[in-house]
């Protein structure tokens, strides 16, 4: 029984993600699973890899994605319980701000 109790008390894993963008490059970096939130921003931003890119974190146990126009600078992301709702609200949201272009998912994942 003392075991059990010690054991629970241990920190939970909880993984931590981000999503970066530049909306004028068009450069993206992701990470997903990261042991803190800085360290998850850290990773995306460094893939991103521009001084204009902004991050936006994933919760964890969180999925999230990126979608892009194919046609202007248009982009949506959103940050939802499943992967398929992610993907399916960045979409969407992209498709708000496009006037011409057909907006697909760039980059997604979740974290544990």
């Amino acid at each position: 029984m003392l075991i059990i109790a010690l054991a629970a008390a241990g920190p939970a894993y909880a993984g931590f993600g981000a999503i970066a963008y530049d909306q004028y490059s068009g450069k993206l970096g992701a990470s997903f699973d990261q042991p803190t939130p800085a360290q998850a921003n850290e990773m995306a931003l460094k893939q991103c890899d521009s001084a204009d890119c902004r991050v936006n974190p994933v919760e964890p146990k969180g999925c999230g994605a990126l979608a892009l126009s194919d046609k202007d600078k248009a982009w949506g992301g959103a940050d939802r319980r499943s992967l398929e709702e992610a993907k399916r609200d960045a979409v969407q949201h992209c498709q708000t701000h496009t006037q011409e272009g057909t907006c697909t998912v760039k980059v997604s994942g979740c974290n544990k």
